[in-house]
């Protein structure tokens, strides 16, 4: 299981974090060690953490310029992890590192799989399958799951706006809606 979980998973997210192809902040959003530690257990030796890493100094530019606008938003970090950490399965690896890497990629500006640096939508359903279970249940219409998230919150009494009272009403009902997949 271990394997499939890295395999289908995590070797997308590091390879797009790698290439500087994700909203993830710098170490991804852990600190520095559980970094490390996470790219030691995926067989990616680093000699000095984000130093051994070949990124540009752009894209270094710009990882920590997003943790910077991640610890503005920490509040609502911590709102999604405790969202996630409530159903996370506690048998998965690398399950409270994936509620960390999640919960910062949602303060990204694109669809989540995309945030995260997932290859489609569909493999990130599967993620929330196997990790949070609970949450994929909920989520019978399908929705996208950044929406989805915000709309937990939301509803957990969040101070996050829901932007429409009734979802068939809306007029953004197919971007939040997966309807073709129902």
């Amino acid at each position: 299981m271990i394997d499939n979980v890295i395999q289908e998973y995590w070797q997308p997210i590091i390879e797009s974090y790698r290439r500087g192809e994700t909203a993830l902040p710098l170490y991804m959003g852990l600190n520095q060690n559980g970094y490390d530690a996470l790219m030691l257990a995926m067989g990616i030796e680093l000699a000095m953490g984000l130093e051994s890493v070949p990124f540009s100094q752009e894209v270094e530019e710009k990882l920590r310029l997003r943790l910077e606008l991640m610890n503005m938003r920490i509040g609502e970090l911590e709102e999604l992890e405790k969202l996630l950490v409530a159903s996370l399965e506690p048998s998965i690896a690398f399950g409270s590192e994936m509620v960390t890497v999640l919960a910062s990629a949602c303060l990204g500006s694109q669809h989540l799989w995309r945030d995260l640096g997932m290859p489609e939508r569909p493999r990130l359903t599967a993620l929330f399958r196997d990790y949070f279970p609970l949450l994929h249940a909920k989520n019978v219409n399908n929705m996208r799951w950044k929406r989805f998230l915000y709309r937990q919150l939301c509803e957990n009494g969040g101070d996050y706006v829901c932007r429409s009272p009734s979802c068939e009403e809306c007029a953004s009902y197919s971007e939040c809606f997966d309807i073709a997949a129902k």
